[in-house]
C-alpha cells in the first residue's frame, strides 16, 4: 500500500474535485467513492479517510461510526468535514468516532495541514505500540533520539550524525530531523551542502516556536533527501544565547511533529548537551583508535558516571581513521571494558570527498563498505531492527554502568 493513500467519501462531485486536486498536487493518491457502502469495503486499503458530503439515508456521522465500530479499521484516522461552522455539527462528528473535524469554508493549506498532521499522528502511535514479549525473544517499540557525541574532535562526529539521520529520513522521508547542537562551530549544514535559512538562534527568539511543534518545523531546512536540518547559529556570539532550558523545550516540541531526531553534541560537554542526553534513547560516542581519544573518553566516562543515566542507553562506535593499524578493536575493547557496537571502516578518498562535496556517505556510495556500515548503525541506534534477545539479570548488572579502565 503507497504511504499516503487517501479515500475521499464524497457524493457531491464539485466538492470532490476541489479536495482531491489539492491533496493530489502535494503528493497523495485520492480515491474518491460517492457511496458509503462502496466506500467501507475500500477503508482498509487507504492511510486516511476524508469524509464530506454521504448521499443516501446514512449521514456522515453515521459512516464514521460504522468504520469506528471495525476493530480492523480502528488504526486509520478520520477527518470530517462540516458542512457548518456550527460546534453541535462538530460535537456530532467527534462523538461519532472522528480524529479531527474542519468546517466549511476552508483553505488548501488548512486541508494540507490537517490532513499531514493526522497522519503524522497516526504513525508515530504506530512506531510507539507497546512492547511485545514472546519465548524470551522481545519486540521493541522504535527509539525517537539518538545523540552523538565525541569527547575528542575530528574523529568523525558529524560524519556520524549526518549519515544516520540521513539513512532514517530515507526509511521515513519528512518525518526526521537532525539538530545541529554543537552551537559555535556547527558543520551539520556543510555536510549536506545546504544554506540555512534560519537557525537555532532564530527559534530561541520565538516564544510560540518554542511550544507549537508545526510553527517549529517552519524553522527547519529541507534536504532534498527528505531530511529537515535545524541548524547550529552562525557564531559564539549567538550560540551563548542558547540556554539548557531552551534545549529541553525544542527536543520536546520536536517529538510532536518528528519521527525521530538525531542530534549532533559536538565534542564540547556543558548543560545543554546533557540535556541532549537526558532527552536521548541511545547515546553513540565516536572515538577513533588512538591513546588522546581513549584518554579524552575516560575522562568523558569518570563524570558521566557520576549521574549514572547515560551509561545503560550508550553504544561506542569506532572510527578508523588512519590509513594503518595503529590499535586493533580488541585493545579498544579492552581499555573501554566493555563491546564496541559499530566500527567503521577506513577509506582515504571516501569521506574527505563526501564532506567536500556536502553528500553524504550513504547518497553518494550507498553500496560502499562505509555506507553499509552506517546504515546498519542508524537501524541500530534507533531500534529499526525492533527485535532482541533480553539480557540475563548477570548481563543487566555488569551493564548498568560505564567500566572504561584506566591505563
Amino acid at each position: 500500500m503507497p504511504a499516503s493513500t487517501i479515500l475521499l467519501i464524497e457524493a457531491d462531485s464539485t466538492f470532490g474535485e476541489t479536495i482531491s486536486t489539492t491533496l493530489t498536487k502535494v503528493g497523495y493518491t485520492v480515491t474518491t467513492a460517492a457511496e458509503p457502502d462502496d466506500a467501507l469495503a475500500k477503508v482498509s486499503a487507504n492511510r486516511l479517510v476524508i469524509l464530506d458530503v454521504v448521499g443516501g439515508e446514512k449521514t456522515a456521522a453515521d459512516v464514521c461510526r460504522e468504520i469506528r465500530a471495525t476493530p480492523s479499521l480502528v488504526a486509520i484516522p478520520v477527518l470530517c468535514i462540516s458542512q457548518t461552522d456550527e460546534v453541535e455539527e462538530r460535537i456530532r462528528f467527534l462523538e461519532a468516532g472522528a480524529d479531527d473535524v474542519m468546517a466549511r469554508p476552508f483553505d488548501a493549506r488548512e486541508l494540507e495541514a490537517r490532513v499531514e498532521a493526522l497522519l503524522l499522528r497516526f504513525q508515530r502511535s504506530k512506531d510507539l505500540s507497546s512492547v511485545v514479549s514472546t519465548d524470551g525473544i522481545t519486540v521493541l517499540r522504535t527509539r525517537r533520539i539518538v545523540a552523538v557525541h565525541s569527547p575528542k574532535g575530528g574523529v568523525g562526529t558529524s560524519t556520524v550524525a549526518t549519515n544516520i539521520a540521513m539513512a532514517a529520513a530515507q526509511r521515513k522521508p519528512d518525518r526526521v530531523v537532525i539538530v545541529d547542537l554543537d552551537l559555535q562551530f556547527g558543520q551539520v549544514a556543510t555536510h549536506l551542502n545546504i544554506i540555512p535559512r534560519q537557525t537555532l538562534a532564530d527559534v530561541i527568539r520565538d516564544e510560540t516556536a518554542l511550544r507549537e511543534a508545526e510553527l517549529l518545523r517552519t524553522y527547519a531546512t529541507r534536504h532534498d533527501s527528505g531530511l529537515h536540518v535545524l541548524s547550529a547559529p552562525t557564531g559564539p556570539e549567538q550560540a551563548a544565547l542558547i540556554t539548557a532550558d531552551h534545549v529541553d523545550r525544542i527536543l520536546s516540541t520536536l517529538l510532536d511533529t518528528y519521527d525521530q531526531v538525531v542530534i549532533d553534541t559536538g565534542s564540547f560537554i556543558d548543560e545543554r548537551t546533557l540535556r541532549a542526553f537526558e532527552h536521548a534513547e541511545t547515546v553513540l560516542f565516536v572515538i577513533s583508535p588512538e591513546i588522546a581519544a581513549l584518554k579524552a573518553l575516560a575522562a568523558l566516562v569518570e563524570y558521566l558516571n557520576e549521574a549514572g543515566t547515560v551509561a545503560p542507553k550508550t553504544m561506542f562506535v569506532l572510527n578508523n581513521t588512519f590509513g594503518r593499524e595503529i590499535l586493533k578493536i580488541k585493545d579498544v575493547e579492552q581499555a573501554l571494558g566493555t563491546k564496541v557496537g559499530a566500527e567503521l571502516p577506513y577509506d582515504p578518498f571516501l569521506y574527505l570527498k563526501a564532506v567536500n562535496e556536502g553528500v553524504p556517505i550513504v547518497l553518494g556510495a550507498p553500496r560502499s563498505p562505509a555506507a553499509e556500515r552506517l546504515v546498519k548503525l542508524s537501524s541500530s541506534a534507533f531500534g529499526a531492527d525492533g527485535i532482541v534477545v533480553p539480557p540475563t539479570a548477570d548481563t543487566r548488572k555488569s551493564s548498568s554502568r560505564f567500566s572504561l579502565r584506566r591505563r
